[in-house]
């Protein structure tokens, strides 16, 4: 069964990779293990992994963040050709919000830094649905539990009646729900990403590209 697996690449980071050491996850190896659980006859033929550049400013480490996570795309695109990156964009506003309290004090508000990630949801959907019309796969996969992206699924599946649709909700948490819109509208769905999945599924220290050799930042 051909299948194109879309990775929501900061909702999978926030929900099962943040404050771990399997940041330098081998997503091609992870998303062949999941899909094949489900159906051995799953042939992986894309990857399609949706993020944006972070920016220093509002990052722990600042530059060496941002060189980490270049590296790490590089690394992937590298290590397995059918992963394409697909880039949204990445905003740093400033906002002014009413602090914590109920009842909420109207006469107080505070700035703070407000940070947005743009165009991932629209670029999911798109290829979602432009991949099924095409006939490019007979499954696709998501990986991502956000519910706004639950209108394409519906619709991917309504105008493609008999394409396979699956969710795999990326947390390591189980007593997180999984978004009832995705699910509805989904085939199967896979509730959560073991501990001993991302261990296993984790590129190698050094990975070779045309250029130069690029390491698992000390850090991560």
């Amino acid at each position: 069964m051909r299948t194109i697996v879309y990775i929501d690449g900061f909702n999978l980071y926030f929900g099962s990779l943040k404050n771990t050491s399997w940041k330098w996850l081998d997503i091609s190896a992870l998303a062949t293990r999941l899909c094949k659980e489900q159906n051995p006859q799953a042939e992986l033929v894309g990857i399609k992994y949706f993020t944006a550049d972070i920016k220093a400013k509002l990052s722990k480490r600042g530059e060496a963040s941002c060189k980490a996570q270049q590296d790490y795309l590089l690394a992937l695109k590298t290590h397995s050709p059918i992963i394409e990156i697909i880039k949204g964009k990445y905003f740093i506003t400033r906002g002014t919000y009413h602090p914590y309290a109920d009842p909420v004090d109207f006469d107080r508000k505070h700035d703070v830094w407000k940070s947005e990630e743009k165009h991932t949801d629209v670029n999911i959907a798109l290829h979602m649905l432009c991949d099924a019309i095409d006939k490019s796969c007979e499954q696709l996969v998501l990986f991502s539990n956000d519910s706004d992206i639950s209108p394409a699924v519906r619709i991917t599946k309504e105008r493609n009646p008999g394409i396979k649709i699956g969710i795999v909700t990326p947390v390591r948490n189980s007593d997180r729900k999984p978004s009832a819109d995705l699910h509805e509208y989904s085939d199967w769905l896979r509730h959560g990403i073991k501990t001993d999945e991302l261990t296993k599924c984790q590129l190698p220290d050094k990975v070779l590209t045309r250029k130069r050799v690029i390491k698992k930042p000390e850090h991560w």
